[in-house]
């Protein structure tokens, strides 16, 4: 199977989760709520920077396209002469790659740091975003970042809308604490980490 479509397929089955985030900073507490859509692919996948080779671009139907038709392929991914860069979050080869795993980066018990970002010369990204997850797997030895973004048309949820492995650049923010992370589906409701002191309303 072509990573690309892989990568699809595991987008798809992540879009019944939502992830609900307790985070704290000067003890103060609020919620963060996390979502998956169809639309959101296209930008994660990194397609936007591909712009010698072409791809459909209705974001809609991204997911189709790459699942159900075959048209968006690691053959075509491979023609562009952009699929592979210097810059971490530029480099699409390994955005895809990783992207793979989404679902278990996010699934990870104690991540690395949660940053609310802020407009710092050194630690804030040019990426429009409002919070930095940094991510870990047990079996490697780097992380990710994981940009979430408030959505315009329903404010009360996050989408990710960036992500990519940690390489040569650093980004954060200001650092917040761990409360609570909770998996939700229509049938589940799995705690992935919960702090000893913290009592969920």
């Amino acid at each position: 199977m072509d990573i690309i479509c892989e990568c699809a397929e595991n987008y798809n089955k992540l879009k019944k989760n939502i992830y609900r985030f307790v985070v704290s900073k000067n003890r103060k507490t609020w919620e963060i709520k996390l979502n998956f859509e169809d639309k959101d692919f296209y930008h994660l996948a990194g397609f936007h920077y591909l712009t010698d080779i072409s791809i459909p671009k209705s974001r809609k139907n991204t997911l189709k396209e790459i699942i159900n038709k075959r048209r968006i392929t690691d053959e075509l991914l491979y023609k562009s002469k952009l699929f592979e860069s210097p810059e971490s979050n530029k480099n699409i080869r390994t955005r895809i790659e990783e992207l793979r795993f989404l679902e278990e980066y996010l699934d990870v018990e104690n991540y690395i740091r949660i940053y609310n970002t802020r407009n710092d010369k050194y630690l804030h990204s040019s990426i429009d975003s409002d919070y930095i997850i940094e991510s870990r797997l047990k079996d490697k030895n780097y992380s990710v970042y994981i940009f979430l973004k408030k959505r315009r048309e329903s404010p009360e949820y996050l989408c990710v809308n960036s992500f990519f492995k940690k390489e040569n650049i650093t980004y954060g923010g200001d650092n917040l604490y761990w409360m609570l992370k909770k998996k939700i589906t229509d049938t589940e409701c799995q705690i992935i980490y919960k702090h000893p002191d913290y009592t969920d309303k």
